[in-house]
């Protein structure tokens, strides 16, 4: 009997042993999943990491060179979530044309989408990303870029469709082919 119980003890260890390793990686593999840089040892504010695009895009048989700068902004207010806390992004667009004047130029934030945001879920998240979309932009004559607000370290987010026209002026609107995506919208 005390051997069974001396096995069953050694079966216990080993699994929570092996199961305490399992969750570090798993936390490992989620910041790597959701583009975590860092984490501030003193706040616990957890930072995005910077990314940089420069790709020659084209629209209509136009050339361009576009630059989007995604940098974690510490002048921003903090996003407390239940997944933690977090830097808001700011991110920067450039679009010049390929004789090299500038088309277009803008800092956006998510302040920029709080027309289209109920304020709870506006408290609650992080600018993601902008990106751009070359299947709209094939099919007009103005560069459509797509962007999301969403909750930090989830898969939920409310995307955007950004329209750069030939002369340069912007219009935003939330993208209504994507469906319904979070149960915030019914809100």
């Amino acid at each position: 009997m005390k051997k069974l119980t001396y096995i069953f003890t050694w079966l216990s260890v080993c699994i929570m042993m092996g199961c305490g390793g399992k969750k570090a990686d798993t936390k490992a593999e989620e910041r790597q999943i959701f583009q975590i840089d860092s984490v501030d040892e003193n706040t616990g504010v957890q930072r995005m990491q910077t990314s940089h695009i420069d790709q020659t895009i084209e629209c209509k048989g136009k050339k361009f060179r576009l630059v989007i700068n995604r940098v974690p902004d510490s002048s921003l207010p903090v996003v407390k979530s239940t997944m933690g806390t977090f830097a808001d992004n700011r991110i920067h667009v450039k679009i010049t044309r390929d004789n090299g004047t500038q088309l277009f130029a803008k800092s956006f934030t998510k302040s920029d989408f709080a027309a289209h945001l109920p304020n709870d879920y506006l408290r609650e998240s992080v600018l993601e990303g902008l990106v751009f979309d070359d299947v709209k932009s094939a099919n007009n004559k103005e560069i459509t870029l797509a962007a999301s607000v969403s909750y930090p370290m989830t898969d939920l987010y409310v995307p955007f469709t950004l329209v750069i026209s030939q002369s340069g002026t912007l219009s935003l609107a939330k993208d209504e082919d994507m469906g319904e995506l979070t149960p915030m919208e019914e809100e």
